[in-house]
C-alpha cells in the first residue's frame, strides 16, 4: 500500500482499541545529552469538519482529515524526519465550532532520533551496541516501542475526542459566517495554544476557512483592507507562529486575505491547500535565539523585541522583530544571515519588511510610507551580530526619519539567556 493508505488504515484500525496506560511522552522532550526541539508544531481541528462517533463504526465523512493526520503523525520515521524535529512536541486541539473554545485531544514529543544522533548512542555504547541490537534493548530501541506506543495512544485520543457530547452540538452551524466573529475564530481567541518552553510554534488550522470570505470583494487591495479589518475585530494572537491551512482552496485573493488576516493576528501564512496532502512545509529552524534592546526613533527610544530563527543555511525561518510604541507593532523578518570566519555575522533583509502591512502593495504600486505600519513602512533592514549582540538598522532610500542619525532607526539588542519568544 501507499505511505498515505497504510497510515490512514493504520488511524482507522485504531480507532476500535481501548486506551490503556497514558504514556508520559513529555519525557522525551528533553534528553541529557542532546538538543531539544526549538519548534513545536500545533494542530487545530475545526470541528466543522467533525462529526460523532458513539459505536463501534467510524463516520465516512471524517475519512479525509482523520487519513490527513495518519499520514502526518503515524507515517514510517523515515518520512517523520522530513516532517519533524526529533522530539519536538505535537500537541492537537479541537475548536469547536460554536465557539465554546478549544478543546485538547492529544500532546506529547515524538519519541526519535535523529539519523546523526543515533550514530552518536551507537558510538557511545561501544561494545554493548550489539547486545542492544540483538535483545532490542537500549535507547534507540526504547524510542522505537515509544514511538510505536505513541501511534496508539494519539489515534485513541481521537477517537475518544468525537463522543457525541465533546462536540458543538448538531444545531451549530457548519457553514459560514464573519471572517471576524465566528465560532470557530471565537473558539481560538477563547484557548492558549502556545507554550514557548517547547519552541516556538507551528501551527495547522485544518479547516476550511475560505467559507467565511463569502462577500469579500474581488480587488485585491480591498480584500486585503477588509481582512485586516476583520482581524482587528477578531483580537487573535498566534504569538509568531507560521500558520498552515489545511482543508481549503483558495484563489489569489482569498490568499491575500487570509494572508493579512493572519499577518494582523500575529502569524504568518505559509499556506492553504487541501486535506488529502501534506502541506509544503517551511525549512526547520536549526538556530533560535531572542534579542532585546532598544531603537531610537525621531522623539524616543523604543523597546525592540526581535526572534531569529535560521535553518541550516542561514535563511531565517519564523522570525519576527517587534516595537512597543504607545501600543506593540510586529512584523515578520525574512533575509539571510552569513558568517564569516572569525569576523561578525551579518544579516540582510529581503527588501520588503514592513511593507507587508500595505493592503496596496504590488510590483506595479508605490510603498506606503506611514505610522500605522511597523517601522512607517521601511524596506530594508540589516544588523550585525557579534557575540550575543545585535546592531542594526531600519531605513528606506524613499523614507527619510528627521532627527536620527544618517536618517535610519539604529538599534541595538542583547541576546536572552533562556528567552522565549
Amino acid at each position: 500500500m501507499s505511505r498515505w493508505s497504510v497510515a490512514g488504515a493504520l488511524l482507522l484500525g485504531f480507532c476500535l482499541v481501548s486506551p490503556g496506560k497514558a504514556e508520559n511522552f513529555e519525557q522525551y522532550c528533553s534528553i541529557t545529552d542532546f538538543a531539544s526541539p526549538v519548534r513545536q508544531t500545533i494542530v487545530v481541528l475545526d470541528d466543522a469538519l467533525l462529526y460523532p462517533e458513539g459505536g463501534e463504526q467510524p463516520d465516512k465523512r471524517n475519512v479525509q482529515w482523520r487519513h490527513f493526520l495518519g499520514n502526518l503523525v503515524l507515517s514510517e520515521q523515515s518520512t517523520m524526519e522530513q516532517t519533524f524535529l526529533p522530539r519536538e512536541r505535537v500537541t492537537v486541539a479541537i475548536a469547536r465550532r460554536d465557539g465554546a473554545g478549544l478543546r485538547p485531544v492529544f500532546a506529547g514529543c515524538l519519541p526519535f532520533y535523529s539519523a546523526d544522533e543515533k550514530r552518536k548512542i551507537k558510538g557511545a555504547a561501544g561494545n554493548m551496541d550489539s547486545l542492544h541490537e540483538f535483545f532490542g534493548t537500549g535507547p534507540i530501541a526504547d524510542a522505537k516501542k515509544g514511538m510505536n506506543l505513541y501511534r496508539i495512544r494519539f489515534a485513541a485520543a481521537l477517537r475518544d475526542a468525537l463522543q457525541p457530547t465533546l462536540l458543538s452540538p448538531p444545531v451549530a452551524p457548519r457553514g459560514g459566517g464573519d471572517l471576524g466573529n465566528n465560532g470557530f475564530v471565537n473558539s481560538l481567541k477563547g484557548g492558549s495554544l502556545v507554550n514557548f518552553a517547547y519552541g516556538i510554534p507551528r501551527i495547522l488550522l485544518v479547516s476550511d476557512m475560505a467559507r467565511f470570505l463569502g462577500g469579500f470583494p474581488a480587488d485585491r487591495p480591498k480584500a486585503r483592507a477588509l481582512a485586516l479589518k476583520k482581524a482587528q475585530s477578531a483580537d487573535l494572537n498566534f504569538r509568531g507562529a507560521e500558520i498552515y491551512v489545511v482543508g481549503a482552496s483558495a484563489n489569489t485573493v482569498a490568499r491575500d486575505a487570509l494572508d493579512m488576516f493572519f499577518l494582523a493576528s500575529h502569524g504568518e501564512l505559509v499556506s492553504i491547500g487541501p486535506v488529502t496532502a501534506i502541506p509544503q512545509f517551511a525549512p526547520a529552524p536549526i538556530h533560535v535565539a531572542c534579542y532585546q534592546g532598544l531603537v531610537q526613533y525621531p522623539d524616543n527610544r523604543f523597546p525592540i523585541r526581535l526572534r531569529l530563527a535560521t535553518d541550516e543555511n542561514g535563511t531565517s525561518v519564523n522570525s519576527w522583530i517587534s516595537v512597543q510604541t504607545s501600543r506593540e507593532q510586529f512584523n515578520p523578518v525574512h533575509g539571510v544571515l552569513t558568517c564569516p570566519p572569525n569576523r561578525s555575522c551579518l544579516f540582510t533583509g529581503d527588501d520588503v519588511f514592513a511593507q507587508a502591512w500595505n493592503v496596496n502593495r504590488g510590483a506595479s504600486n508605490d510603498p506606503l510610507f506611514d505610522q500605522i505600519l511597523p517601522f512607517a513602512g521601511a524596506r530594508s533592514l540589516k544588523f550585525s551580530l557579534t557575540g550575543s549582540t545585535i546592531n542594526g538598522s531600519i531605513s528606506d532610500t524613499l523614507l527619510h526619519f528627521k532627527g536620527v542619525r544618517a536618517s535610519r532607526l539604529e538599534f541595538t539588542a542583547s541576546r536572552q539567556s533562556n528567552g522565549r519568544c
